[in-house]
């Protein structure tokens, strides 16, 4: 009864919220006529289809609105798109994008990116976002057509094309923090039926933040990319398009601060470990100075990525009603990631998993002395990653006057293969070798203190491990897909979506250690079939108006955890499952002056994927499970004007509510907490979870009523824009503005320690030519600080406690960019 009264009032407030943004127009600026918005065509179908008339949430940025809009990232991006998330982890190669709430803490995101029509493994946060001629964000279950990784939604990048005309373009961007860029294209026709063109990119960003440690610059990054473009179009039947990318990006250590497990403030746990403070964190995680050593614990830290993309798209026209197409795609990545991973001003710590005081609860030597567990902590992630895959999609299409179908095929093949790297700096066991002697002397210390105490006997070593373990990961997906519609009247339409998958992952993980033997291969393998139906029909009120109803489901595919958490008995989990409702309406008024969208929808999720612990030996990883069911509820509206009574005037304004709820589920973090909540101690007091186990093992948490973590409830966008003639020639000024706010953001399950909301402004002046473009902007003018994201963690200077991770906001800063096209 109160999550159903709860989405009643959410539907109340968007339907008055929608109806007072329209009516409060001026009717006298929609009065005029002959004034068209930009009409935007969209592939979200696999077919091109004007945004106004397709019957799925779709948003589009245009290379239009990228320029005059001042959109540099995806970060930009997501703040233009209602529904959707884009937040930055341990760098710009590990974002995961979230739409519609449906967010995830490990593995892979449920979105999924495509270029030019091929799904792009990995992170685009570095894309030339100049090169491309429009961003598609599709929302909702996108698995009937998209296929795996886009069962809440897809992102579309379409790049730019030679036209008939030759044209060039140069960019130049300089910016605070010594931020620059510098790009330029070449595009044109080669004789009559060949385009050719070629884009080049440069961009670097060194370091907007300090490191207190020492007072440097820290977040540096670098990109530089390169690539070509190829349309050749004989005649009327055949066009083929051929493009290449090469792209280097050269970071350094990221700018996260580290919140020590000292800083916890709820959740007081009596236990030795914890010995009295708090084993969590309840409240907003404040923004706090970054202080870490990297430069002493990972002086080679970096983040380099070397991508290659290519893509052939073939389309032959066998009739004036049918067409065959072709998409071929290959793939591939190869990265090295250091990083300096405690986010501390300490390296090589002894973590001491038995500390406190008399009487002792670590492992009684007989008659009289005391043994505790210490061991060196070389907290650093190190890896290198060979990622290659291809993938093949044939599709059929077939048009009448009142029907149209389509069938294809798909193929993707991917190996991934990952190592570890670390190789340990100079003086670093050494470092480790006088903490391990300072810890030993504490201990001994509290021996002689005590009268029932006569030695220590550590279980344990100073001797730092540095791993060299292997993971080879394979992934085939052989798919079938379909799509028919037909007109059932002049005024409705109904089209019925199919897609049959079924993909095997197959694993490959060797355990070592550095100069020992390699352990016992662990090979395994899993196969995944999947149906995923999407209904729709789309009702035209007017030849302006639209009202839309779609019920579709999709699949997250399960896969396989890393080599601990296979040790520890979590080797795989399953396939995550929604079924989406959505009802929707898309209005364009007064001529094309104002376009009006909303979308209302429900989602069901079974077999949620989040993160668990998982501990082999001494030690500990997250793993992926499937911790329970969901329910998504949501509204979403976007509204364009550019009235005539008003010329050079546009404003775009969009607002997305997401109410995320758990309808089932266990998790193994809360039920610690529950456990430690009662008596100050983790004694299963309220419940073992394996009774057999003669070692407590506290029984898991309900997490029934919480919130998707990483799930934003508001989302909101307003940009206001003015052009108008500078001169008698051709030149104009404008003049933006734009503010955005989301509201704050759980890190975990649990539902306590959260981001914070965030309120940005930006604005933008300059001047346009027919070649010119000068244009002086800012972001973050009111500089806001809040986390994009905190991350629940473990304190590698304080015996692996709890502890939390957050990401730096770039502040205020202000940059010019020229650009001239001819």
């Amino acid at each position: 009864m109160k999550s159903a009264a709860r989405h009643a009032s959410a539907r109340s407030v968007v339907t008055l919220v929608a109806g007072a943004l329209v009516a409060s127009l001026p009717l006298e600026l929609l009065a005029q006529e002959d004034v068209d918005l930009e009409e935007i065509i969209v592939t979200a179908r696999k077919r091109d289809e004007s945004i106004q008339e397709v019957p799925v949430a779709v948003s589009a940025i245009t290379a239009n609105m990228i320029q005059s809009m001042n959109i540099r990232d995806l970060d930009d991006i997501a703040k233009v798109t209602a529904g959707l998330v884009f937040d930055p982890e341990f760098g710009r190669t590990s974002n995961r994008p979230v739409i519609r709430g449906q967010a995830n803490i490990l593995g892979d995101s449920g979105v999924s990116y495509f270029i030019d029509g091929v799904y792009i493994t990995g992170s685009i946060n570095d894309y030339d976002i100049r090169d491309i001629e429009r961003i598609e964000v599709v929302k909702g279950p996108q698995s009937a057509l998209y296929g795996r990784n886009t069962y809440s939604g897809a992102i579309n990048i379409i790049t730019k094309s030679p036209g008939e005309e030759f044209s060039a373009s140069a960019l130049a961007t300089v910016s605070d923090d010594s931020e620059m860029e510098i790009s330029a294209t070449v595009k044109g026709p080669v004789g009559d039926s060949l385009g050719l063109g070629l884009t080049a990119r440069y961009w670097e960003l060194d370091g907007p933040w300090t490191n207190t440690f020492d007072g440097s610059d820290i977040g540096f990054q670098e990109s530089t990319s390169l690539s070509g473009v190829a349309v050749f179009e004989p005649n009327d039947r055949f066009n083929a398009r051929a493009r290449i990318r090469y792209n280097e990006t050269r970071d350094g250590q990221p700018a996260l601060f580290g919140q020590p497990a000292s800083a916890n403030n709820c959740f007081p746990d009596d236990g030795a470990l914890y010995a009295g403070l708090g084993r969590y964190y309840c409240g907003t995680v404040a923004p706090q100075p970054i202080n870490n050593d990297w430069t002493i614990q990972a002086p080679n830290a970096r983040d380099d990525n070397d991508t290659l993309q290519a893509s052939l798209l073939l389309d032959f026209s066998i009739t004036d009603d049918m067409t065959l197409t072709s998409i071929t795609g290959y793939n591939s990545v190869d990265a090295e990631f250091v990083q300096e991973a405690d986010y501390a001003p300490e390296s090589f710590a002894t973590a001491n998993f038995t500390p406190g005081g008399f009487p002792f609860t670590g492992f009684p030597v007989p008659p009289f002395g005391y043994g505790w567990a210490g061991t060196a902590v070389d907290f650093t992630f190190a890896s290198a990653d060979e990622i290659d895959d291809v993938s093949q999609e044939l599709r059929l299409s077939y048009e009448t006057d009142n029907a149209s179908f389509l069938v294809g095929f798909y193929y993707f093949d991917q190996e991934d293969k990952s190592r570890d790297i670390r190789e340990l700096p100079a003086g670093a066991q050494a470092a480790a070798d006088a903490n391990f002697a300072a810890e030993v002397a504490a201990q001994e210390a509290l021996c002689a203190a005590n009268p029932i105490c006569a030695f220590i006997v550590p279980f344990g070593d100073s001797t730092i491990g540095v791993s060299r373990d292997v993971n080879n990961l394979e992934i085939t997906n052989t798919a079938f897909f379909g799509m028919m519609s037909f007109d059932m009247g002049e005024a409705t339409q109904i089209t019925l979506e199919g897609r049959w998958a079924e993909e095997e992952v197959d694993r490959l993980a060797i355990a070592q250690d550095l100069g020992g033997p390699a352990g016992t291969p662990n090979t395994a393998n899993a196969k995944f079939t999947s149906f995923n139906p999407r209904f729709t029909i789309d009702h035209r009120l007017t030849d302006d108006s639209m009202v839309y109803f779609l019920l579709a489901s999709g699949n997250k595919p399960g896969g396989f955890n890393s080599t601990v958490a296979i040790e520890a008995g979590l080797p795989t989990f399953d396939e995550e499952e929604v079924t989406s409702f959505e009802l929707g309406s898309k209005n364009t008024v007064a001529d094309g002056q104002l376009t009006a969208n909303l979308a209302l929808y429900f989602n069901q999720i079974n077999g949620y994927q989040l993160t668990q612990n998982a501990r082999a030996g001494a030690n500990t990883t997250s793993a992926t499970v499937n911790a329970g069911d969901a329910d998504v509820f949501g509204a979403e509206i976007e509204l364009f004007v550019r009235p005539d009574a008003i010329e050079g005037l546009s404003v775009m304004f969009n607002y997305a509510y997401t109410d995320t709820e758990f309808t089932e589920g266990e998790d193994e973090n809360l039920g610690l907490l529950i456990d430690v909540a009662d008596d100050g101690l983790v004694n299963c007091s309220t419940g073992d979870q394996f009774p057999e186990d003669t070692a407590c093992t506290s029984k898991f948490g309900d997490i029934t009523g919480k919130r998707i973590p990483r799930s934003a409830e508001h989302q909101l966008f307003f940009d206001v824009e003015y052009r108008q003639p500078f001169t008698s020639g051709t030149w104009e000024w404008f003049a933006g503005a734009n503010f955005s706010h989301e509201s704050s953001k759980f890190a975990q399950v649990a539902n306590f320690a959260e981001t914070g909301d965030a309120s940005i402004v930006n604005a933008r002046f300059g001047f346009a030519g027919d070649n010119w473009t000068v244009s002086l902007w800012g972001k973050n003018l009111t500089g806001e600080d809040s986390t994009p994201l905190v991350l629940r963690y473990a304190d590698g200077n304080d015996s692996f406690k709890r502890s939390f991770v957050g990401t730096q906001r770039r502040d205020t800063h202000v940059g010019l960019t020229a650009s001239y096209n001819f």
